[in-house]
C-alpha cells in the first residue's frame, strides 16, 4: 500500500516524512479537515533531499480525499507549496465577485483550476512577490482581499490569519476554529496518528 511506502521507508526518508507531516499539521490543518479552501507551506530544501518524490507519494494518498498540492514558486533554498481542496477552490473562484476580480487581473473566464494556478504562478514570477488575488486561493473573504488592495495592506480592523477589513466577528470565529483545528491535528500527530488518517474526505 502507498501508506506503507510512506511510513516505512528507511532512515533519513522517515525523518523527512515526519518533518513534512508536522508542516502540514501546523499550517494546513483547516484545509486537511475540509473547513478551508487552501493553505500555504514553505519547505526548506536542506530538510527535504527528495521533496518531489515525497510529494508524489502524499499526492497518491490524498488526491482521493480531494486534497492536492501545487508548487507555486521555488528559490535556491525553499519551495512554496499550495495545499488545496479542488472542489472547494473551484467554488470559491467561481463566485461572481471573485471571478470579476480575477478577470480584471488577466485570468480568463474559461480557466479551470489548473489554468488559474498556472497564471497565478506566472504572476508570482513577474511580480517577485504575492499577487493580491492569492487571498482568494487561500479562502479569504472577497471584501478583505479588496480591502487589502485598496488600503495597500494598511488600516485593517484585525490581523490574524489574514488582515480583516470587513466582518471582524466572523473573522474572529474563523480564526479560533482554524487554531483549534491546528492544535488538534498537531496533538494527534504527536500521539501517532498520521496525516493520511487525519485528512478528511469532504
Amino acid at each position: 500500500m502507498i501508506t506503507d511506502k510512506i511510513y516505512y521507508r528507511r532512515g533519513k526518508f522517515l525523518v523527512e516524512n515526519m518533518k513534512f507531516e508536522q508542516l502540514l499539521a501546523l499550517h494546513c490543518a483547516p484545509t486537511l479537515a475540509g473547513i478551508k479552501g487552501g493553505n500555504l507551506i514553505t519547505v526548506q530544501k536542506r530538510k527535504m533531499n527528495d521533496f518531489f518524490s515525497l510529494l508524489h507519494e502524499y499526492e497518491k494518498c490524498l488526491n482521493c480525499k480531494g486534497i492536492f498540492f501545487e508548487v507555486l514558486s521555488e528559490s535556491p533554498h525553499y519551495f512554496l507549496v499550495l495545499v488545496y481542496r479542488k472542489t472547494a477552490l473551484l467554488k470559491i473562484l467561481a463566485q461572481p465577485q471573485n471571478r470579476d476580480l480575477l478577470l480584471s487581473l488577466g485570468y480568463r473566464k474559461s480557466d479551470g483550476i489548473e489554468e488559474c494556478l498556472i497564471y497565478l504562478k506566472i504572476r508570482m514570477q513577474l511580480k517577485k512577490t504575492f499577487p493580491h488575488e492569492i487571498g482568494l486561493f487561500l479562502g479569504y473573504p472577497h471584501a478583505d482581499v479588496i480591502g487589502f488592495i485598496e488600503n495597500k495592506g494598511q488600516k485593517f480592523k484585525l490581523c490574524g490569519y489574514w488582515k480583516v477589513y470587513s466582518d471582524i466577528h466572523a473573522a474572529e470565529k474563523l480564526f479560533e476554529r482554524y487554531t483549534k483545528c491546528s492544535d488538534i491535528f498537531c496533538q494527534r500527530l504527536n500521539n501517532g496518528t498520521s496525516i493520511i488518517e487525519l485528512a478528511r474526505v469532504v
